[in-house]
Order: structure tokens, then C-alpha cells, then sequence
């Protein structure tokens, strides 16, 4: 088996004894369902998107409000994205804390990343997960020395991620509330 040439900084892989040849890094991953996403060829319930970045909701979040964040760029693990990737997808996150905090009115908002089959990765293209947290209802279980993380996936009907997203979304562009579809009344 081929190891990580250390000298190119792990993240392309060396030839037989000699130097590798960087690769340029494609843009999208045609098996990607991330970077179907991105490219608008799968359904997601989107709440913020820039240049470098978009976060939608999570289809089995472990919490009403999971949220993930990506780089648009197709980068299976933190250690492959450049500084400038890196700056726009950690850029908005700030903001998106905020919004999501409000948006579900959660106590706190764990924000994890799994990068590598060995550490539970299991969709490789990079993605940071914002997981509201309500008090009385942690995420870590604590025995002593030892944490565990509690999570359930369960998923969710497309008609409530929307929901959540409008909601989350409408605090990201200062609104208190989400519009409300409003109700016609039928005459008697």
C-alpha cells in the first residue's frame, strides 16, 4: 500500500520512491451527493450560500435544526482544502451559529466535523455539522473520563426541513420571524 508522501504535505499520494506529481483537485465529484447539491442536481432545503460556501439542512438530523456546511469545492477532508477555502467556510459559520440559535431557540449549537473514515466519516466531501443543543436535552453523555455523544438520526419529511430553513433563514437576513403563508377565508 501506498503512504502519504510527507513531504507534499500528506495530502497527495507518492509514487513508488519517488516524487508524486500534485494533482489538481476536481471541482466536483460526479458520485458526490454533496456535490450534487451544490450543482443543483438533488434537493436540499439551502439556507445560506456564497462564493465558497452553502449550508442546508441535514435529511437525518439528529436535532430540528441540523444544519451542514460545506465548500462548494468537492474536498473529501479539511487537510485538502486550501487556506482561502478554509477562511470561507469557518467565515460564515459565526453567522449561521446565530441564526440557528435563534431559529430553534436552542441553548447552545455543538459544532463538530468528522474528517476521515477513522473518525466516523462517512459522506467524504468535508462538512461541518451546526447540531442545536435545548437545555435538558445534551448531546455528550458524561461517565467520569469518559464522553460519548448521543446522537439519534432520524429523517426528516422534506415539508419541515423547509420549515426549519425559511426559519433560519429569514434570521439570517435580520427578519425576527419567517414570513407566514397567509390563509385565505372563505366568504359564507
Amino acid at each position: 500500500m501506498r503512504q502519504p508522501d510527507r513531504r507534499l504535505g500528506g495530502s497527495h499520494w507518492a509514487g513508488t520512491g519517488a516524487f508524486a506529481t500534485p494533482r489538481a483537485p476536481r471541482r466536483r465529484r460526479s458520485g458526490c451527493e454533496f456535490c450534487a447539491i451544490v450543482a443543483g442536481r438533488a434537493p436540499a432545503s439551502r439556507v445560506y450560500e456564497d462564493a465558497r460556501a452553502l449550508a442546508f439542512l441535514d435529511t437525518n438530523p439528529v436535532r430540528r435544526g441540523h444544519l451542514l456546511v460545506i465548500p462548494k469545492a468537492h474536498r473529501a477532508q479539511i487537510w485538502e482544502m486550501e487556506d482561502a477555502e478554509f477562511a470561507a467556510v469557518y467565515r460564515c459559520l459565526p453567522k449561521l451559529v446565530r441564526a440557528l440559535r435563534l431559529a430553534v431557540a436552542a441553548d447552545a449549537v455543538t459544532i463538530l466535523s468528522l474528517n476521515g473514515a477513522a473518525s466516523g466519516q462517512t459522506v467524504f466531501h468535508l462538512h461541518v455539522h451546526l447540531i442545536p443543543v435545548h437545555e435538558g436535552q445534551p448531546v455528550v453523555r458524561r461517565e467520569g473520563r469518559r464522553v460519548a455523544f448521543q446522537f439519534v438520526r432520524r429523517p426528516a419529511a422534506r415539508e419541515e426541513l423547509e420549515r426549519v430553513a425559511e426559519e433560519i433563514r429569514a434570521r439570517l437576513s435580520g427578519r425576527r420571524r419567517a414570513p407566514r403563508a397567509t390563509r385565505r377565508v372563505q366568504e359564507p
